[in-house]
């Protein structure tokens, strides 16, 4: 007997072993992705491969972050085109649509749209569901300095070839861009082109003097919203005489610090052959001057818009959603600040929306909270809205086409004390 049972226990550890490093490794470790969104994928691929200007389109679904946010996922889908016609977005756009709000379940739909070049448009990727970033590639991609784009949610990026010069292509840049952040990369140089920086002053210094490695960063514009905390814009440079250039940038212009717009421009100049900065300061101010304390704008003063009818909306519907659970609650309304534009900042939103409110103790009159919590979204599936997500604890949903002065979403939450409803309108300036 006692000769046995470490033969025994071999074996086992061998069988875990082979299951750990063999095919069933998934169904132990990994987290399977979302109910039906495999098929999904699949049926929009197909539908996708079946258009008449795509050549061919392949697509996977991941987990954001496998160990840290194992429930988050997306769906990956690359489409690329048989000629150089962006026409084709509207095309993919459509077949996604078609799929209604979450065309692949669970899952965050990411697209590119992959576009050569021909007919003296460059090469470009693009997110096609976002009909303005189209646009704007559209346009950038016919600029005779430009030899790809590649823009997505998250940036938008072209690489230029020939610039003697940075103020003519960083002004058609921007004439293109329609207010969106675009990155300009030649050879070893970077910049980042908004709707104000860099102003035409440092780009005319750099101009004069053939600065060469020129990095610049747009940092934080006020009153927009950004993915991070504030930054200042900067300028890191490679010059023939960095003391020289610092000279003449303390009394350089920057227009969008002096309008109010952004915080002082820093700057960095390298000599040649330098691998650290040499000489520092701000634009347009004296050297050796403390940095500004301007990062942070002060809040933006806010006049409510008159959201009559928005009010009358969000309380015509939740209560209607309280009258289907069966039981009596107060619905209450108030109006809140909102971004009318989805880029203003928190504390710079100048926009309006009503915002009604109930509690409903469904547990005074149902043992269960399921039925009316079912009552109250098929109100809001018959009103338009559809399912968009969970976020602590609140199931959302969101119009599929909201009106103009109509309901733009809602959320519902299940308590000890029922169950909480809130409807918001569109919002408005």
């Amino acid at each position: 007997m006692t000769a046995a049972r470490p033969t025994s226990l071999a074996v086992l550890l061998a069988l875990l072993t082979t299951i750990l490093l063999g095919g069933c490794t998934r169904g132990f470790l990994e987290t399977p992705p979302p109910s039906g969104s495999e098929d999904a994928l699949t049926a929009l691929l197909d539908e996708l491969r079946a258009l008449s200007d795509v050549a061919g389109a392949e697509g996977d679904i991941r987990q954001v972050d496998v160990k840290d946010d194992p429930d988050d996922w997306l769906a990956e889908v690359t489409v690329h085109a048989r000629s150089n016609d962006l026409g084709v977005a509207a095309e993919v756009r459509g077949a996604a649509s078609a799929r209604g709000t979450a065309p692949v379940p669970g899952t965050t739909l990411v697209v590119g749209l992959s576009v050569p070049s021909g007919n003296d448009e460059a090469a470009a990727v693009v997110d096609p569901l976002d009909a303005g970033l189209v646009d704007v590639v559209d346009r950038l991609r016919t600029e005779p300095f430009v030899r790809t784009v590649r823009a997505d949610r998250y940036a938008t990026r072209v690489t230029a070839e020939g610039l003697s010069s940075w103020t003519e292509p960083v002004r058609r840049v921007r004439a293109d861009a329609g207010g969106r952040a675009v990155t300009v990369e030649s050879g070893e140089s970077s910049v980042e082109v908004d709707a104000v920086q860099p102003g035409a002053a440092l780009l005319g210094v750099l101009d004069r003097i053939g600065a060469r490695d020129v990095h610049y960063e747009a940092g934080t514009r006020y009153g927009r919203r950004a993915q991070t905390g504030p930054t200042r814009p900067s300028l890191r440079a490679t010059v023939g005489d960095p003391a020289a250039t610092a000279t003449t940038l303390a009394t350089t212009a920057d227009e969008a610090a002096e309008d109010g717009t952004a915080p002082r421009t820093s700057f960095s100049l390298l000599g040649p052959g330098s691998t650290e900065s040499t000489t520092v300061g701000s634009l347009g101010l004296p050297l050796g001057s403390a940095e500004p304390q301007d990062l942070e704008a002060p809040d933006l003063p806010w006049a409510a818009a008159d959201v009559t009818a928005e009010t009358q909306a969000v309380r015509a519907l939740a209560a209607a959603s309280v009258a289907q659970t069966g039981v009596e609650a107060e619905v209450t309304t108030t109006i809140e600040r909102c971004a009318a534009d989805r880029r203003e900042a928190l504390g710079h939103e100048q926009g309006t929306r009503a915002v009604a409110t109930a509690l409903v103790p469904v547990f005074h009159v149902h043992e269960d909270a399921q039925v009316p919590f079912d009552r109250v979204t098929a109100t809001w599936t018959a009103a338009g809205l559809a399912a968009s997500g969970r976020a602590t604890g609140l199931d959302l949903w969101t119009a599929v086409d909201p009106e103009p002065h109509g309901v733009a979403g809602a959320d519902i939450r299940g308590t000890a004390d029922g169950l909480h409803l809130h409807v918001r309108s569109v919002c408005v300036r």
